[in-house]
């Protein structure tokens, strides 16, 4: 049995989903987390977990509220030799065999200062580590990305992404791709057809989306703004994973903003997948132009939609569902492997 140390960024549960799937199939190892936000989550489901300060990231009306966003940073990164220091201490106690970093990006400094490796396991990297034609808008959003994940998150001696869609790395020797990791709960659903589309925001302020789809014939299934009345064709359900997961699988195609997981969990149930990803967030654009390419679906980064372009993705479900369906969504097995293989690597003293 080794000791792994996962430190994860909070401010999604993307990334708490993460970490909880790498333990779950990783089960005969013993874990430590650490990070904030939904991070403290894992403690009720058993896991050790310590808590640490974090950057996190603020929304408004479906844009990144870069004010708040910044001067939380500001604030975090003030205290950076306090955690830095304070994560020395843990990981010396702890003793780990293995340290990850989902996108959290202290530890990284930690483990360096320690003379660690330590190995970043996201998505986010694959804007700065892999080679792709760049789509000719968005620029200013994928330089600001590049600065942040280059300055601020790439201190890591080893980078493995998870993702629907497949790159290059740019440097095969410390980079690597592996499909998405899918919840269990999500693989116990089967996808079957029904007469409604699921809607699921992150970001609980695109209410200028709400009068686009009561002008549609279709029933839409809305989650991320809680229980309000229902009205026309719109049916809105507060947080429940099981009823989420059940009108996700029975849905005819979801509209989403750009987060990678529930990209990933609507693929692998064979949905299409229509984005609206959040402003200012070029890697939930990256996602959303990637799903447009392969085919899976489309977007749009209007600030205010219009039915036209729902009418249009309609038109073209059958083309998206022959794309998905020739594609492999699940890297559960193949990503717990490869950390196995990390693990006996550090044990043995070799190059990964």
């Amino acid at each position: 049995m080794a000791r792994i140390l996962y430190a994860l960024m909070g401010d999604a549960r993307g990334h708490m989903n993460h970490a909880l799937m790498v333990a779950q199939g990783l089960s005969r190892h013993e874990f430590l987390f650490v990070g904030g936000g939904t991070a403290t989550d894992l403690r009720s489901l058993g896991y050790n977990v310590e808590e640490v300060h974090f950057a996190a990231t603020y929304y408004k009306n479906n844009s990144v509220d870069i004010p708040s966003t910044v001067g939380n940073a500001l604030k975090v990164f003030g205290e950076r030799r306090k955690i830095v220091r304070r994560l020395c201490e843990i990981i010396t106690a702890f003793d780990p065999n293995l340290i990850i970093s989902d996108y959290e990006y202290f530890t990284p400094l930690a483990a360096r200062m320690l003379g660690r490796d330590c190995i970043s396991f996201d998505h986010q990297h694959i804007v700065t580590h892999c080679r792709y034609d760049p789509p000719p808008v968005q620029r200013g959003g994928r330089l600001m990305l590049k600065l942040i994940a280059s300055r601020f998150y790439s201190n890591c001696s080893r980078f493995i992404i998870i993702s629907f869609f497949n790159l290059p790395p740019i440097d095969a020797s410390s980079t690597e791709v592996l499909p998405p990791l899918i919840r269990k709960s999500v693989t116990e659903h089967a996808p079957t057809e029904g007469d409604h589309v699921l809607v699921y925001q992150t970001s609980p302020t695109f209410f200028k989306l709400f009068p686009v789809l009561e002008e549609m014939n279709s029933r839409f299934v809305i989650y991320g703004f809680g229980a309000l009345p229902s009205r026309k064709n719109l049916e809105f359900k507060a947080v429940s994973d099981h009823g989420f997961l059940e009108d996700l699988a029975s849905s005819r195609y979801c509209i989403v903003n750009g987060g990678h997981n529930v990209i990933s969990e609507a693929l692998f149930l064979k949905k299409p997948v229509f984005c609206f990803p959040i402003g200012s967030a070029y890697e939930q654009f990256i996602n959303a132009y990637f799903v447009q390419k392969l085919s899976f679906g489309d977007y749009s980064v209007a600030s205010k939609p219009i039915t036209g372009m729902l009418d249009s993705f309609e038109s073209r479900l059958t083309v998206f569902r022959d794309s998905i369906r020739r594609e492999n969504f699940y890297g559960n097995e193949v990503v717990c492997r490869r950390l196995e293989e990390l693990i006996v690597n550090n044990e043995d003293g070799e190059d990964a």
